[in-house]
């Protein structure tokens, strides 16, 4: 009798009911809701509580997954002395991009227009406005009777009619040390033929530089040769109303871009350009949408916003006016003047390629380089005579001077007139 009272009470257990489990659960105010009470006010609001309180551990938690999801980071700055920094580049172009001696009777029959020299009818279109002595030998270039042109590219044009910088340079000094025409390498952009100091693509040892202040940077001496400017009869790209010089510094790894971020040297002030190197290290995904890898482009190896943009341009001509302007990359054949002056320039003055597009994703260690500029006039004879060993010329005006130090600061000088020029860095 008592086995078999033990089996039917093992086989005879019954599930256990949600108040019992309710009373022994450890689950605050679970035991209140589910209680062998009526239903009550009491039970209704330990109910409310409870949903309430679970709603909120709900939220919380999935604000927190995506908190986590969304990669947050901090932002650390670190400031750091360095013992020696590389000296940036310096890219220097006149405001002049053809000199008005280069231009052949061969230049002026098929660019004549789109330098305003000639008309569409290849004639002078005002001579009220020209110097006497420019209007003879202009007079005498446009004059095409039994004229048979030959072939003409402008690329050729840009180098041969360009300013020479074995011209132009005439004192060049890198922290005390003697520098000449051969430490500028050559490169085009849209102001035509300019020059690079300390480009890194020349084979040479990129130049470093201890310490800041004046003396311890570049000092440029240069010629403008305003002689040599091209009358300016009106507006077009190719030609310019300013005398004087463009500068732009920059890292080696990107290209100049110095149409949009370069700066002017005003003849007759000697410039002083204070100069910070700013090197920002961005996040790769999923924390940021720079690119660790190289740029994708057919053009250049390492990303910049200034390749960004001429790539993003030169694939847009090439597109669109089946050529590409001399300072642009690539194989397509160079724009004729009359592409330039029909479709190229009009073209880039379209924006094609805005901040949108090369202002997002972009490389991780890209370099920035900032600066401002301070104008001081500079009319000082006993350092022309220092710099260049001989009398001071008859200068009916000063020019400019740039010059950029060590680490920080660079100033410089031009001149116009008999248009010597003075950079300082």
């Amino acid at each position: 009798m008592e086995l078999k009272a033990e089996e039917e009470e093992v086989g005879g257990v019954q599930p256990v009911s949600i108040q019992a489990f309710a009373s022994s659960s450890t689950l605050h105010g679970l035991a209140h809701i589910f209680s062998y009470e009526r239903l009550s006010l009491k039970r209704a609001l330990w109910a409310l509580c409870f949903l309430g309180s679970l709603a909120v551990l709900l939220c919380v938690c999935t604000e927190r997954v995506q908190y986590y999801f969304n990669y947050h980071h901090v932002t650390k700055l670190d400031e750091v002395a360095a013992s020696q920094l590389t000296f940036p580049a310096v890219t220097l172009c006149n405001l002049n991009e053809f000199r008005f001696s280069q231009v052949s009777k061969n230049d002026l029959y098929h660019a004549g227009e789109l330098l305003a020299l000639l008309n569409n009818r290849y004639e002078i279109p005002d001579t009220q406005m020209a110097d006497e002595k420019q209007l003879e030998i202009l007079q005498d270039k446009a004059n095409f009777r039994s004229f048979k042109p030959k072939p003409f590219n402008m690329r050729e044009f840009y180098d041969r009619a360009g300013h020479d910088i074995r011209d132009m340079l005439l004192s060049c000094q890198f922290r005390g040390e003697v520098c000449s025409a051969e430490d500028f390498k050559v490169v085009f952009t849209r102001y035509g033929k300019c020059y690079t100091f300390n480009s890194g693509r020349d084979g040479r040892p990129l130049l470093k530089t201890m310490k800041g202040g004046t003396g311890n940077g570049l000092e440029i001496m240069l010629d403008i040769q305003q002689d040599e400017y091209l009358p300016v009869w009106g507006e077009t790209d190719e030609t310019s109303f300013e005398a004087g010089i463009k500068v732009q510094i920059h890292s080696q790894d990107e290209p100049p871009f110095i149409d949009q971020l370069g700066f002017g040297v005003a003849p007759g002030f000697q410039t002083f350009v204070a100069c910070q190197e700013q090197r920002l290290i961005y996040l790769p995904p999923p924390w940021g949408t720079c690119k660790a890898v190289t740029m994708d482009s057919d053009f250049f190896d390492s990303y910049s916003i200034t390749a960004c943009r001429i790539d993003c341009e030169t694939r847009y001509l090439v597109e669109n006016c089946n050529c590409r302007m001399v300072h642009m990359p690539g194989d397509a054949p160079y724009c004729t003047p009359e592409q330039y002056k029909e479709c190229a320039d009009p073209a880039l003055g379209e924006h094609p390629c805005p901040g949108a597009v090369c202002g997002g994703e972009g490389g991780c260690q890209p370099h920035a380089q900032g600066f401002h500029t301070k104008l001081q006039e500079a009319s000082n004879n006993s350092w022309i005579r220092l710099h260049l060993n001989s009398p001071v010329p008859d200068f009916s005006k000063v020019g400019n001077s740039i010059s950029r130090g060590p680490c920080e600061k660079w100033t410089g000088a031009t001149w116009e007139g008999p248009s010597p020029s003075l950079l300082s860095t």
